[in-house]
């Protein structure tokens, strides 16, 4: 293969992962607490996928196990994987009246799985959880919102979650932080702009893809030139 037919591989396949990447974009556009990824290139040779860490606008649900977080940090999850990290807040309580995620993994207060007595409660914005005894509040836990320190970096798990690449790495306690009840963090895109690019991409790589065609033509006549001479 010639270096010109060679370039124009290597880049019909980078615009392809690129456009595998954006579309699991636009795809988890409505997913709480979504973060954007990105291709890295070298060379035209894919390096990894980057994880833009921005937070997403806040909407308001009414949904009283609805919860966002305003500032820096994650939730924490018992998954059945391990310890997970994630920002999104659309909670829900399983039968035992735990709260979990949509997945049906507790999440972690400070004391462990949150475990409720009522469904009714209410979250202030400190993350402290209480219920209900007839018409007394208990305090029941605080959800655990924690932050890694600089250097940690951070890889998406099962379901958009997170877990730290270095092994070992342990979060401290977050505190520039604000937990809205009712509420949730949205992905951490604009949809607008991220299906201009999804077409921008797909016009590159039909581009690439019609000069490689292109070019095998040019090279198949070549080629029968030399042989009828």
């Amino acid at each position: 293969m010639g270096i010109g037919k060679s370039a124009l591989v290597l880049g019909s396949l980078q615009q392809l992962k690129r456009l595998e990447v954006i579309a699991n974009n636009v795809a988890n556009a409505g997913t709480a607490g979504f973060k954007r990824e990105d291709a890295l290139f070298s060379d035209f040779v894919y390096q990894s996928t980057y994880t833009c860490f921005g937070s997403g606008p806040v909407r308001t649900t009414e949904n009283p196990l609805d919860v966002a977080l305003e500032g820096d940090g994650y939730f924490r999850v018992q998954s059945d994987e391990g310890v997970l990290y994630t920002r999104a807040g659309n909670l829900t309580l399983n039968k035992d009246n735990v709260v979990v995620t949509q997945e049906g993994w507790p999440v972690l207060g400070k004391s462990g799985p949150i475990e409720v007595q009522d469904s009714r409660i209410r979250i202030d914005p400190s993350g402290q959880i209480f219920d209900y005894d007839e018409d007394e509040e208990n305090l029941v836990d605080t959800l655990d919102v924690v932050l890694f320190p600089k250097g940690t970096t951070l890889m998406k798990a099962r379901n958009g979650y997170f877990r730290p690449i270095q092994e070992g790495a342990q979060p401290t306690q977050a505190e520039r932080y604000s937990v809205q009840q009712g509420a949730l963090e949205g992905a951490n895109f604009n949809v607008v702009e991220e299906m201009t690019r999804l077409v921008e991409t797909m016009r590159a790589f039909e581009a690439y893809q019609k000069a490689s065609q292109t070019q095998g033509e040019l090279d198949s006549q070549v080629i029968t030139k030399l042989g009828d001479a």
